[in-house]
């Protein structure tokens, strides 16, 4: 037994030493993990304006940008929470809640202004310039705010922010 725990070390020894060696060998003092940037700071996108209507929305996603596929899946669940898709692991969640006192906008179109990333996450915002036909809470004019983040192989919007006009 003790024979080999004095091989185990022997080999838990060398292979560090070795593991030493190549990192010098590269000029690398000890490994390093990056964490990498998944998007980078974007503005003046010049994205065209969209617009969206309660009576003409359709499933799916005009775009192949993940990232504006996520903004337009909560534009339309804000205007219809019952909407396919509308999942709370994906929109925030006081957007597919009852809200009775609230009348929920019927028209909503944006423009993406800026997209940029959060310091020390994954985690991006992205800045539009959008118009309703609704208070909303005050979360669909102007200069709206949304943050989002990875889950699996899509982005979703955590939470809506509005900067005061």
């Amino acid at each position: 037994m003790f024979k080999r725990f004095i091989i185990v070390c022997g080999f838990l020894v060398i292979f560090g030493a070795a593991l030493a060696a190549i990192f010098k060998m590269k000029g690398i003092d000890a490994p390093v993990l990056e964490q990498k940037k998944v998007v980078e700071e974007v503005e003046n996108i010049g994205d065209s304006v969209h617009s969206y209507s309660v009576a003409e929305m359709t499933v799916g996603c005009q775009s192949d940008d993940k990232i504006f596929c996520a903004i337009e899946q909560t534009v339309k669940c804000t205007m219809k929470p019952d909407f396919a898709g509308c999942h709370k692991d994906y929109v925030p969640g006081f957007v597919i809640g009852k809200t009775d006192d609230t009348p929920r906008p019927t028209q909503i179109s944006f423009e993406i202004m800026k997209i940029k990333p959060i310091p020390e996450s994954n985690d991006i915002s992205v800045y539009t310039k959008s118009d309703c036909d609704a208070v909303w809470f005050g979360l669909c004019k102007g200069t709206v705010i949304y943050s989002l983040t990875q889950k699996g192989n899509r982005w979703a919007v955590t939470n809506i922010y509005a900067l005061e006009q």
